[in-house]
Order: C-alpha cells, then sequence, then structure tokens
C-alpha cells in the first residue's frame, strides 16, 4: 500500500500478536527501543509522509485537528462518501516524544511518577487504532501524520521575560477575546499528583490549571508558581547556580501579577498551537476540522473576509445529502472503491468549481456563477447520489438507515458539539512558518472559509 508509516509497522513487533496481552512477553526496555526506531522512523521520512498527503487540488482533503478526541469511526464513515482524504495525527508517534530532564524534576516535584514506565494500555489503544483503520489506509482515505511534534515541549525550557506580561504579545482584540473565553482554577498537591478545584471560585495560591472549556481539558496548562536565588556564583567563569523554589505564601499583588501573565501567555500558547496546525494543514493542500467554536471563531476574527472557494465549499458542504447510518466500515470503502460513481463526481465537481471560481475577479459574474453552482450541485449531483444509494443498498443488502442532513449533523455529533472547516492561505499566517519547517516546503491551496453547522441533529429517516 505504500503508506510511510505502515510499511514500518507491518514488520514491527508493535502490530503483532502481543496486542492482546499488552505486550506481556515484551520488556519495557525492548517497546521503548522499539519506539524509538518508530521515532526515528517518522522523522527521517517526513518529507516523503507529506508527498503521500498532499493533496490534489481537484480533491477535497481534511485534516483533523490533534487537540480533540481521536476521530470516531461513525465521523470517517459519514465522511468517506464526499471527502476524498481525511489525514488523522498519528497516535502512535504521540507516545514516543522524549521527556526533558526538566519535566522529569518538575514531575517528581508535583509529586507525580517521573519514571519511563511504558503506559501500555495507551500504546495498546493507539495501536488497536491505526490497525482497525488499515483498511481506510490502503484505499488511500485515512493517512497519518506526526502532528503532535508541533507541539512537544523544548529539551531546555526557555526562561522568558516581558516588560507587559505578554499582554501585548496579541494584537489586542485577539487577546481580549480569548481572555473572555479561559477558565482558571487552583491546583492542590495530594498524594501522587495534583487535583485541580474544578468546583470552586478561584483564590489566592501558588498552582493553577488555565484552560478553554470549549477546546477540552487536554488543551488545558498547570501553571506552578516560583521564585529563584543564586546558591553560587563563580567569579572565574561568571557562571551562576539558581535555586527555584515555591513559597508557601504570596501576596494579593504577586498573585494578580503572575496571573494575569500565566493567563497572557496561556492565550498566546492555545493561538500559536492552533494557528501551527492550520498552517500545516494548508501546506499539505488540505482544509482543518475542528471541533470547538471558539477555535473557529479565532480563526475567523485573524483571517478576515471569506475568499471565493469559501462561498463555494460554504454552499456545497451545507447541503442536504443521503448519509449511511449504522453500517458497516467494510461496506462504505467497498461503495467508495467500486460502485460510488456519484459520490466521486460530487467529490470531483466541488474540487473543481474551487479552482475555477477562485479566478473569477468580477463580483457580478461571480454571483452568477455561484447561482449556477449551486443550482447544478442540488439539480445533478445530489439527485444522482439519492438515486444511486438507494439503489445501491438494495443490491449489495447492505444493512443501514438513509438519514439526510448537512454531512456533519449526523450521528458522529452529540450533545452541542460543533465542528467547522477551515481552509486558510498559507500568506494569512505567513508567521507560523518556521515552527513547521520540519514538513517541508510543499503546496499552498488558497482561500478561507469557515463553515458553522447548527446545534440541533435535524435529521429525516428514510
Amino acid at each position: 500500500m505504500s503508506h510511510i508509516n505502515f510499511d514500518f509497522l507491518t514488520e514491527s513487533i508493535l502490530f503483532g500478536s502481543g496486542l492482546e496481552d499488552k505486550f506481556s512477553a515484551l520488556s519495557d526496555y525492548e517497546i521503548e527501543k522499539e519506539l524509538n526506531r518508530y521515532r526515528e522512523y517518522v522523522i527521517s521520512n517526513m518529507g516523503e509522509i507529506c508527498r503521500e498527503i498532499i493533496s490534489d487540488s481537484r480533491k477535497i482533503a481534511v485534516t483533523i485537528e490533534s487537540f480533540s478526541e481521536r476521530p470516531r469511526e461513525e465521523l470517517l464513515k459519514q465522511l468517506a462518501l464526499y471527502v476524498d482524504v481525511v489525514t488523522i495525527s498519528d497516535p502512535l508517534f504521540e507516545l514516543t516524544e522524549k521527556k526533558s530532564n526538566s519535566t522529569k524534576v518538575m514531575a517528581e516535584y508535583y509529586g507525580m511518577n517521573s519514571d519511563n514506565t511504558i503506559d501500555r494500555e495507551q500504546l495498546v489503544a493507539a495501536l488497536k487504532y491505526m490497525k482497525e483503520s488499515t483498511i481506510l489506509v490502503v484505499c488511500n482515505y485515512v493517512k497519518y501524520i506526526p502532528i503532535s511534534y508541533l507541539h512537544e515541549a523544548p529539551m531546555n525550557v526557555p526562561i522568558t521575560y516581558d516588560a507587559n506580561n505578554f499582554s501585548k504579545s496579541l494584537p489586542q482584540p485577539i487577546m481580549e477575546f480569548l481572555k473572555k473565553n479561559v477558565q482558571v482554577h487552583n491546583t492542590v498537591r495530594m498524594d501522587g499528583g495534583l487535583r485541580v478545584e474544578l468546583d470552586k471560585p478561584l483564590t489566592r495560591g501558588t498552582g493553577l490549571f488555565i484552560h478553554f472549556p470549549d477546546c477540552g481539558f487536554k488543551n488545558g496548562e498547570i501553571v506552578q508558581y516560583q521564585e529563584s536565588e543564586v546558591v553560587d556564583f563563580d567569579e572565574n567563569t561568571r557562571r551562576a547556580t539558581f535555586r527555584f523554589f515555591t513559597p508557601d505564601n504570596i501576596s494579593q499583588d504577586t498573585f494578580n501579577i503572575w496571573l494575569d501573565q500565566s493567563v497572557n501567555k496561556a492565550c498566546l500558547h492555545m493561538y500559536d498551537e492552533t494557528f501551527q496546525e492550520v498552517y500545516l494543514a494548508s501546506r499539505l493542500n488540505t482544509m482543518y476540522l475542528t471541533q470547538s467554536t471558539l477555535k473557529a471563531q479565532l480563526l475567523s476574527k485573524e483571517m478576515g473576509k471569506q475568499s471565493v472557494d469559501s462561498q463555494i465549499a460554504n454552499m456545497a458542504l451545507r447541503l442536504d445529502v443521503p448519509v449511511l447510518e449504522n453500517s458497516k466500515i467494510a461496506d462504505i470503502i467497498s461503495i467508495r472503491n467500486d460502485y460510488g460513481e456519484s459520490f466521486a463526481n460530487f467529490r470531483t465537481e466541488l474540487g473543481e468549481k474551487l479552482l475555477h471560481l477562485s479566478n473569477i475577479k468580477d463580483n457580478e459574474q461571480l454571483e452568477n456563477e455561484l447561482q449556477e453552482v449551486t443550482y447544478a450541485i442540488n439539480e445533478t449531483y445530489i439527485n444522482q447520489i439519492n438515486r444511486e444509494t438507494r439503489s445501491l443498498i438494495r443490491s449489495l443488502g447492505i444493512e443501514t438507515t438513509i438519514a439526510t442532513g448537512s454531512l456533519l449533523t449526523n450521528s458522529m455529533m452529540s450533545g452541542n458539539n460543533m465542528l467547522s472547516l477551515i481552509a486558510a492561505s498559507v500568506a494569512a499566517i505567513g508567521g507560523i512558518k518556521d515552527t513547521v519547517k520540519l514538513f517541508g516546503d510543499v503546496r499552498e491551496r488558497p482561500g478561507y472559509f469557515l463553515w458553522k453547522l447548527n446545534k440541533e441533529n435535524k435529521q429525516n429517516k428514510r
């Protein structure tokens, strides 16, 4: 199948029979050695991985954010007939990150385990997820990329200072917007680690948990107040040794300053990490899928007015289309590969329209073209899809239910979750370039669109 990650795994002990008993026959040392081999292999082949992922401009390709939970099978099934390629953060690569000495020291300081014991539960879950997706990888629908590499902690912790407590590190409207959506809680030390006091109001203390509720706890930050003092200074080498420590108490003024600085830095981190992923998606010629309304609003504020391809994609993806529910992934892939001509036509037509309309400069001509495209997709491709879907269900004997609605507003949605697609131009987020040099110089896809979905799950069973 010539997919870089899987070329390694199919020959690795990690894809062997040990999955069922959590590799009981292997020591932590042997597993860690194999994980290190995988990490080195992926990093050394990063250019080829990117080239394998880069989408043809006429195809509809999506990169799913790494911050939320791994995309569930139901989401992948529903996208399979309408999206050409879905790129997912490599869950195994996420487990290969090296812990720096400073990270280990801080873990011990917080009372947490800092040894190198392999978390076999996490390892098996990641491997099973990838192995079960093999059929999706083989047909070039799902591709894995180590997005987590963008967010790995530096081996040496930098000491930073800003005269304005980082309050001006972002444009003021952006900083104010993010600070309105942040929550801060105290942390308390306990046996085995820290407890976040989510059910109590914030009070003066030396430990904080800062997060954006709309983005999930995976985006949260634990912050510990520390002071420093010089314990040794060598006059000859001019080198000093510092001791960092947390005092038992701090004044209210000190707490207020530290709190403001910590929140500002958390906003900056959230902004940077989001745009790193969007920039990478853009350079891979894919759109970016986020489940966070906050991030969608942030991107909208930062990148501004929708472009031409934004309008046409926004229009097309809001159309009511048939979605197969409660069906087997193998049946969906069979339709995609062997029978889904009308679905392929839909994807191809949408991709070609994006290219064609992006070259139109005259507003009146653009408006006329948009109306024609809307009519054509509604009357031709959606009708073809409806006919083909019913015919395939009957002829193949697939057990499924046909639901009608906007593509991403069906059964994989729960509660008030939102999904948003963003296609961003590299020019709009050029400041992030240095953070993704590892991923090479790849093609750009112009344009930006933000697709918001109704929170309510409106379906018509047929």
